[in-house]
């Protein structure tokens, strides 16, 4: 009997074994083998078409030999193509300009050791990662616990969408300085934070959004006011760091003959058809399209239909949309009521942005992996998980979803 029980437990999922004692090397060691796992089998299964060829037009999905191409499929699909080609030849035409300069530039720092930019770009995800879980363990075991702090870390390493952490995207490098601006801030270090504020807003427009919360953070260490003889002081003038970046990249730009606002502008000539309509407008399209998509399930509409695209059918795909959206908005709810202020701050401000644009058929096109750097709702929820003994049934259930979008990722199907 005691035989039976020891193979049933050492056959659990993976995620179902972590405890609070297992380091976090551990998982984020785990949760990425999981992830190149999942990628090699939908590369073995890629059936090639000639959408993707668009999306790469040189090929660099193809560049790395045989076994390179199945082990890099995880890693190396739409957006970044365009990060490499910027790391490798900088920002040759428009179509570039939306993607921001610190990643690329520190691929290209690490490309030179190892003279790859994929895996330089791997490299400085994975590096970014492990970093930004650290910190983050210790910001959220310094608001609600070890406890919490341990369902923190391993909701986001096990997230749907945490195979972005992995790829050659900008994500873990952008929740790494993000965490880490507060982490400094809350230490009141606050040139550093200024600085890493900087360097998050050269990763990710909404970088420059961290200015509000080092501004409440600071007016809170001077007891809640602003002293005049204090506003050139270095502390203050940190906070003009972020913006002062941002507006180095589109001067820089202007130099190279784009225009000053080339990151904005151009943000539709990469085959993203993006519209200015504003949060509101948004969580209504956003209502009426998920609405629509549970209609159509209900009247026999099979939810699954992946093409490259998306891994569902239209419909279902915006009534998922919708779920993730409403999640949000709860944990966002107890972030403004457990958290201190700085953090539903950034939260709010965040979701604004990421809620102010809108795709045609598709409101809320890529909302789900915008969530992943936006680490107050993740916190506020892993504390609700806990509190209701919830955790390890989503943590099972994310991690799953996580093999599914992996490996659908890995055969050129847009995920977000």
């Amino acid at each position: 009997m005691a035989t039976t029980a020891s193979h049933s437990r050492s056959q659990a999922p993976i995620v179902s074994r972590l405890r609070a004692h297992v380091p976090l090397w551990a998982i984020v060691v785990c949760s990425r083998l999981l992830v190149l796992a999942a990628g090699v089998a939908g590369a073995l299964f890629t059936q090639r078409v000639r959408f993707w060829e668009l999306f790469d037009p040189h090929r660099l999905s193809l560049s790395l030999g045989s076994l390179g191409n199945v082990l890099a499929a995880p890693a190396l699909r739409w957006d970044g193509i365009w990060y490499v080609t910027i790391a490798e030849h900088g920002y040759r035409r428009a179509g570039l300009t939306p993607f921001f300069p610190l990643y690329p530039l520190l691929m290209r720092v690490v490309a030179w050791i190892v003279r790859s930019y994929v895996l330089a770009g791997v490299l400085v995800s994975v590096a970014s990662f492990a970093i930004a879980l650290a910190l983050l363990h210790k910001l959220a075991k310094e608001e609600f616990g070890a406890r919490v702090a341990d369902t923190t870390v391993l909701l986001l390493a096990f997230a749907p969408l945490s195979l972005f952490f992995t790829a050659v995207y900008t994500e873990s490098l952008f929740l790494a300085l993000l965490v880490g601006t507060f982490y400094l801030a809350r230490q009141q270090r606050f040139i550093l934070a200024g600085l890493t504020a900087a360097a998050a807003a050269l990763t990710h427009i909404e970088g420059v959004l961290l200015v509000a919360p080092l501004a409440l953070m600071y007016w809170r260490s001077q007891g809640g006011t602003f002293l005049l003889r204090r506003l050139w002081s270095g502390s203050m003038v940190s906070l003009a760091m972020p913006p002062v970046a941002l507006a180095g990249f589109c001067v820089y730009l202007h130099t190279e003959g784009y225009s000053w606002l080339a990151p904005v502008t151009n943000a539709n000539s990469v085959g993203y058809s993006r519209t200015l309509v504003g949060t509101p407008v948004m969580i209504w399209r956003a209502l009426d399209a998920g609405l629509t998509g549970l209609s159509q399930t209900f009247h026999g509409y099979s939810p699954i239909a992946p093409e490259v695209a998306d891994p569902f059918r239209f419909g279902f795909q915006n009534l998922i949309y919708l779920v993730v959206l409403a999640i949000a908005l709860a944990a966002l709810i107890a972030a403004w009521r457990r958290l201190p202020r700085e953090y539903a701050v950034l939260a709010i401000l965040m979701l604004v942005v990421t809620t102010s644009s809108a795709v045609a058929g598709r409101p809320l096109q890529s909302f789900d992996r915008y969530l992943l750097p936006i680490f107050p709702l993740w916190m506020a929820a892993a504390a609700w998980l806990q509190e209701h003994r919830l955790s390890r049934p989503v943590l099972q259930i994310s991690s799953l979803l996580l093999v599914f979008y992996t490996f659908e990722f890995a055969r050129w199907v847009f995920i977000a």
